[in-house]
């Protein structure tokens, strides 16, 4: 069989297609697999802890229920900024953990241990779940000085499409330390 130069010519951007098409090292699938579908309360608390650890904003996002979602600071944390936490849902969320993220070098991890936790069920689908939480933060910003912020954690979850999400945070001082109210404020606006 032989092939005109015209014939050879047309054939020729057939013999480059493959090179269109690059294998790549898969990547890595740990931020994918550390998501578990939240169909227990255990489940959506170990997903928020391993987002808080690891600073996964899309997997932080994911633990809260949409627009129902709101946010109550420690009073004294909030100070004179009441007005920032007014109406603070899943955006302000996105937004503090975002910027949080921007600081926070490559390979470091947060630790988040929560204590004497006490489940309360009001019905099947909706659940109150009260800790005390120690949160070990590493960040960059040097403005920021707290590396252990201490509270109560106060969460009202809702069970839709059996999915728990948090629908509620209440947040509590418990020492003289900085807690996460403290946290939100400065990294929503910095």
């Amino acid at each position: 069989m032989t092939f005109s130069p015209k014939s050879l010519l047309a054939l020729l951007p057939l013999l480059a297609l493959p090179a269109c098409f690059q294998l790549r090292e898969p990547e890595p699938a740990a931020a994918a697999s550390e998501w578990i579908q939240p169909t227990q309360i255990d489940i959506l608390l170990a997903n928020f802890t391993t987002a808080v650890q690891h600073v996964n904003v899309a997997n932080y996002e994911r633990t809260f229920s949409g627009p129902d979602y709101r946010f109550v600071p420690d009073p004294t944390s909030a100070g004179s900024s009441p007005a920032l936490f007014a109406n603070w849902s899943v955006p302000e969320e996105t937004t503090y953990f975002s910027s949080l993220r921007r600081r926070t070098p490559a390979n470091a991890n947060n630790t988040l241990t929560l204590s004497g936790r006490r489940d309360q069920l009001y019905t099947t689908d909706s659940a109150e779940v009260s800790a005390l939480y120690q949160l070990r933060i590493t960040q960059s910003d040097t403005a920021f000085h707290a590396g252990l912020l201490q509270g109560n954690i106060r969460l009202i979850l809702r069970r839709r499409n059996n999915e728990w999400r948090i629908v509620a945070w209440r947040d509590q001082r418990t020492s003289p330390t900085l807690c996460w109210t403290d946290l939100k404020k400065y990294f929503s606006s910095h």
